[in-house]
């Protein structure tokens, strides 16, 4: 079963990510843990272990390098008491070929998987107009990005099912709702993988409604049991109404309000309300609140943009998330903008709105709108409370950078005939399996050349701290100069042997 396990969760190789679960959550709350990336490529034993349920569970990134995912999730954070079956019925009858998982706070990973991998972007795009439908347009969906910027990039993982095999509470559940076993659901999984065909042409059905030309969240939400946001969804549909009926809105509004609100628990708004609330929104241009529950639940971006009284060419705050903390000597950040990758260099870029916008428009070509300091704040709050860390890029780090310019020099400068006087004129004597060199020569004359941003002393400091130099007076002729001493570094050469071919019987 490992080998179909693997083949059906394949994503990216270089890198994946780990979970060490704290403590069991309490009942209808989120199960504690620690979760991180790691540059390793995933080998057979992690897939081993996390169907065997040693920690620590495996998670998967589904994008890879060229951009395509074999298949993504919708993954629904709601752990009170969640019902998989009330999910599952409206999925069959929707006729979405979804497979529907618990996770492992009791919350649901709904499932797509293809035959072969197809592009982040449709499967991304696909996902997010299901989610819209089925009444979790708020929930994370992966592949959370549609395209990795660089090999640097190693973008968000899921969590896999089955951790500890059959005696997981990570099942897969069949059509009744019941959980079922890892081969059951492998079975499964060739009944429900779409091929590209498939997923292109995979229709979302939709409910009919009188806002078929409007915001897809109020033909949503209209469809539903309205039990709290009254002031919220007015709001939205009186941004609507100005849209399509400009001459005469305010006679729209009442009508809305006793048609939709009837069955709600406090009635239809007050009528002083509904007047207070035109008078509030006439003559001035505002737009929809698309980040705000209810709406925010039902959202489709991609679909609202094309409808005629949709957000259209509104400038609507992009949905930030996911924000990864590089760890560095001197950090740096990405962060998901309406499903594409941003690099901040620093934390400056995500706390001053300013650079924010300016970074975000020169990297994916798409400039947010402005908005309070408030709402800014509160955007950059969430993120940092979900912050994912990640491993830093073998040989990244300030000291492992100053190592490889040191041994560069070393190597480089040490060539031919050295005599010591040569030291003061910036080469590197050989001497008792030790090198020997100024360091003013080696920052002037080396570290600057290559950019090098630490100050002198601190950069000196880290050569004997860090790099196992001593720094001492020796006599050179008459002068007497610092000089610095690192032990010779080995030079390494690669082997390669050829295969010896066998030979070749002839015709």
């Amino acid at each position: 079963m490992i080998e179909k396990f693997i083949q059906i969760f394949t994503g990216l190789d270089r890198a994946h990510g780990v979970t060490y679960v704290d403590k069991k959550g309490a009942e209808g709350q989120k199960i504690k843990g620690k979760s991180f990336v790691k540059r390793e490529f995933v080998n057979n034993k992690m897939w081993e272990d996390h169907l065997n349920g040693d920690e620590p569970s495996l998670g998967i990134i589904p994008i890879n390098d060229e951009n395509k995912c074999r298949w993504g999730c919708i993954d629904i954070d709601s752990y009170a008491g969640f019902d998989h079956k009330k999910l599952i019925d409206k999925i069959k009858h929707l006729q979405l070929p979804l497979l529907v998982f618990r996770s492992k706070s009791g919350g649901a990973h709904v499932f797509l998987f293809t035959t072969v991998a197809v592009e982040a972007k449709l499967l991304r795009d696909k996902l997010l107009s299901i989610s819209a439908v089925l009444g979790y347009g708020g929930s994370e969906v992966f592949p959370k990005q549609v395209e990795l910027k660089s090999k640097d990039d190693t973008g968000n993982f899921l969590n896999l099912p089955y951790f500890g095999g059959d005696k997981t509470t990570r099942y897969c559940f069949n059509d009744e709702g019941e959980a079922i076993t890892l081969e059951r659901f492998c079975l499964l999984h060739e009944l429900y993988k779409l091929t590209p065909e498939q997923l292109e042409n995979l229709q979302i059905k939709r409910p009919e409604t009188e806002f078929n030309d409007g915001p897809p969240c109020l033909e949503s939400i209209v469809q539903t049991e309205i039990k709290d946001g009254r002031d919220r969804i007015i709001y939205q549909y009186i941004q609507y109404a100005k849209r399509k009926w400009p001459e005469n809105w305010q006679l729209k509004i009442n009508a809305f309000n006793y048609k939709y609100f009837a069955s709600h628990p406090e009635g239809p708004l007050d009528d002083k309300i509904i007047q207070g609330k035109i008078k509030f929104n006439d003559g001035k241009e505002l737009g929809f609140k698309c980040n705000e529950e209810p709406m925010c639940n039902h959202c489709d971006k991609n679909l609202c943009r094309t409808r005629k009284f949709g957000i259209g060419g509104d400038s609507v705050f992009p949905t930030l998330s996911d924000l990864q903390k590089v760890t560095l000597d001197e950090p740096y950040y990405w962060v998901n903008v309406d499903g594409e990758r941003v690099k901040l260099d620093n934390i400056d870029y995500l706390i001053e709105q300013r650079l924010f916008r300016r970074n975000v428009a020169k990297q994916i070509n798409k400039k947010p709108p402005r908005i309070t300091v408030k709402e800014f704040e509160k955007y950059t709050d969430q993120l940092l409370q979900g912050l994912e860390i990640v491993a830093a890029p073998e040989g990244s780090s300030l000291v492992d950078q100053l190592r490889n310019h040191l041994e560069d020099y070393c190597i480089q400068r040490a060539v031919g005939t050295v005599t010591k006087p040569d030291i003061l004129n910036g080469a590197v004597y050989t001497e008792s399996n030790q090198y020997l060199f100024t360091f003013h020569r080696f920052f002037h004359g080396h570290l600057t050349k290559k950019k090098w941003r630490e100050d002198y002393q601190p950069t000196q400091q880290m050569l004997k701290e860090h790099c196992g130099c001593e720094e001492g007076r020796m006599l050179i002729g008459k002068k007497k100069p610092t000089v610095m001493k690192v032990n010779v570094f080995e030079k390494t050469e690669e082997q390669f042997t050829q295969k010896k071919l066998k030979e070749e019987v002839p015709f």
